[in-house]
């Protein structure tokens, strides 16, 4: 039995024995979270483990403990109980906890600014994850490359990155619900500094789902903090609105977990968000000091830009001056403070030489102008050696950042590349199925087509031999059948060899006046009772267009046909207008049947849709239509402002 003092509540009294697994520990943590109480806890813990030689409960233990300096920032700490987890963790294949610690290894790389070591390790992270196909790795590793994305600004690539490894965790069998809320909560500060307001909101309410569905598993869990950081993502979210009001209900929401949640960053994003939201409202006093109560906490550039920006607003100008060349110069303000004393000592020297030669201007006249000289040129070199200084700093940052971004590019065309060929090779199998599909159905169309024609011959033979009332009706209805057969054969051929590219296109000066007068003509035998064919052209006597004369009747044909199939009562119309300006031919079938439903007029030129469950299809007809237009150069549309029935537009460009 062991026993410690926990500096928020009072003495905490636990068995070794009973709480060495994964839930009690677990459980245990997050009533400590992020207190000095939880490493002493775990220290115990582990050398209880030690003790009984429980490698998995070691590893586990071990990760706790990193996670624990990690997120109070204490990276050497870090880096050292890591190299003890590596030897037993990889000994023992506890790749999980290797992984999620190597991740915050790379993180600390990257928070203190060592990218050239945060790349490296990174590197070497995805490559071992992928050398022992861990799942755990590559989600890590995924997570890793986003934090560097953010922290060298390329936020759409670290979307992308957190995205990825929140797939991978989808996928997984056994859901870890804190992992998917931390990479979301990386998704949504990436779409706050893209100020993609949308996108933050739908990834706060699935960090929300996240919450919910975590917290209905009674799974151990930092309730408290993880609602406190959503409700510091709507105030920023509004303030960037500019919604005051909105952003002011989450803040009263969020303040009452201030004396709840012991974690420095959501303390510190908590007091910048508040700062933001004072700043809105013009209360400069108040916004500078949270922004105050930020930055004790941690120096973030963000959070001294903020600062330079309401000292700013509020007229403060010297303040705002100074804020803004700090968070410019964080890496060397050092040396910009050494700078600053040099210049008030050579102020200083300065002020006294003038009072000297007030009294002995006459006798040190000479002197007091070498002086001068002096100053000034050592104020000049002091000048260019710091602006010297400055600019070598920079240039080494973006050569940093260059080289970074240099290695991500290089893999990311290497990726494409790969992409690129494996997205070539299946269009090429894709297209040569197709082909030999279509090349397969038109054979077999040629084939079914020979002893068909045969049958059709026969029944009309038929028609003649058998004139009574019942008989005469049998045989018509074998007749109609056929043909019907026949033609859907012809159209399956006619498709298929359109598609193949078998059938070519002979262009001669055609009349359309003449053709669709034969076309009404064909049609009429087909007629219901009560219906009245009829063509309007555009001009009388005689018109010529350069076109293939029987793909046009057919692509004619097919559209009245449907036309006579459907419409019980009424009128049918068959019109074309030429419009001179647009250098075309606008032809139109309309008629006063039953009409095209409006969630059917996109499909209803791909093969084999019907109107309704119960009547008749419409077969190839419509499909050919398509097919044929688009050979002719022109395109087919259904009207859908037509009301009264259907109208069918197709348009054929004048050559």
């Amino acid at each position: 039995m062991t026993s410690y003092a926990n500096n928020r509540t009072k003495t905490i009294v636990f068995n070794c024995q009973k709480e060495l697994n994964r839930d009690s520990i677990s459980n245990r943590c997050n009533q400590l979270f992020n207190t000095p109480n939880e490493i002493v806890y775990l220290k115990k813990m582990y050398s209880y483990a030690l003790k009984k030689d429980s490698v998995a409960m070691q590893g586990f233990i071990l990760s706790n403990m990193i996670k624990n300096y990690y997120n109070r920032t204490e990276c050497d700490s870090v880096r050292y109980w890591f190299n003890i987890l590596e030897k037993i963790a990889l000994e023992n294949k506890l790749y999980q906890v290797y992984f999620d610690s190597y991740n915050l290894l790379c993180t600390v790389d990257v928070y203190e600014q060592k990218y050239d070591e945060a790349i490296e390790n990174a590197n070497k992270l995805y490559l071992h994850a992928k050398e022992l196909n861990n799942t755990d790795g590559l989600i890590a590793s995924y997570e890793n490359s986003g934090i560097i994305y953010m922290e060298t600004f390329r936020y759409v690539e670290a979307i992308k990155a957190f995205n990825e490894g929140l797939a991978l965790l989808k996928k997984s069998n056994n859901r870890r619900y804190g992992y998917e809320f931390q990479l979301t909560t990386y998704i949504i500060e990436s779409d706050l500094k893209l100020r993609d307001y949308n996108g933050a909101k739908e990834s706060v309410e699935d960090a929300k789902k996240i919450l919910h569905e975590w917290k209905s598993k009674k799974k151990s869990l930092p309730y408290d903090r993880c609602a406190w950081l959503i409700d510091c993502y709507y105030i920023a979210m509004y303030v960037g609105l500019n919604q005051p009001k909105n952003a002011e209900k989450y803040i009263e929401s969020a303040k009452k977990y201030v004396d709840k949640v012991n974690d420095s960053y959501v303390y510190y994003y908590f007091y910048y968000t508040c700062a933001s939201y004072y700043q809105l409202i013009k209360n400069y006093t108040e916004a500078i000091n949270n922004i105050d109560k930020a930055s004790s906490i941690f120096i973030y550039q963000p959070a001294l830009q903020l600062k330079g920006k309401i000292l700013l607003e509020s007229g403060k100008y010297k303040e705002a001056a100074f804020a803004y060349d700090f968070a410019l110069n964080e890496l060397d303000s050092m040396y910009c403070e050494s700078f600053s004393k040099q210049i008030n000592q050579l102020r200083t020297i300065h002020e006294v030489d003038k009072l000297e030669i007030k009294n002995k201007e006459l006798e040190i006249e000479s002197r007091t102008l070498k002086l001068k000289i002096v100053v000034s040129l050592a104020v000049i070199l002091l000048a260019v050696s710091v602006v010297s200084f400055v600019y070598i700093i920079r240039i080494r940052k973006i050569r940093n950042k260059l080289r970074i971004s240099d290695k991500m590019l290089k893999e990311d065309k290497r990726r494409l590349l790969d992409s690129e060929k494996e997205l070539i090779a299946e269009k090429d199998k894709v297209e040569k199925s197709l082909k030999y599909k279509d090349i397969f159905l038109a054979n077999m169309n040629h084939e079914v087509r020979t002893p068909l024609n045969a049958i059709v011959g026969f029944s009309s033979l038929l028609t003649d031999l058998y004139k009574d009332g019942s008989s005469q009706e049998y045989v018509n209805i074998i007749k109609y059948n056929t043909d019907l057969l026949l033609k859907l054969i012809n159209d399956t051929l006619d498709a298929s060899s359109l598609q193949t590219g078998l059938l070519s296109f002979d262009y001669e000066q055609v009349d359309i006046n003449s053709t669709c007068s034969s076309l009404i003509e064909e049609m009429k035998h087909n007629l219901k009772d009560g219906v009245i064919l009829h063509f309007i052209p555009d001009v009388e006597g005689e018109f010529y267009l350069r076109t293939d004369a029987i793909r046009l009747s057919q692509l004619l044909s097919n559209l009245l046909l449907n036309s006579v199939k459907f419409t019980e009562k009424g009128d049918i119309y068959l019109r074309y207008k030429i419009d001179y300006v647009c250098n075309q031919v606008i032809f139109s079938v309309e008629d006063t049947g039953k009409g095209i439903p409006e969630e059917m007029q996109k499909i209803i030129f791909e093969s084999f849709q019907k109107l309704d469950v119960f009547g008749q299809g419409l077969g190839l007809g419509l499909t050919l239509v398509k097919l044929i237009s688009i050979k002719l150069g022109g395109s087919v549309a259904v009207d859908s402002s037509y009301k009264n029935g259907t109208r069918i537009i197709f348009i054929h460009p004048i050559n």
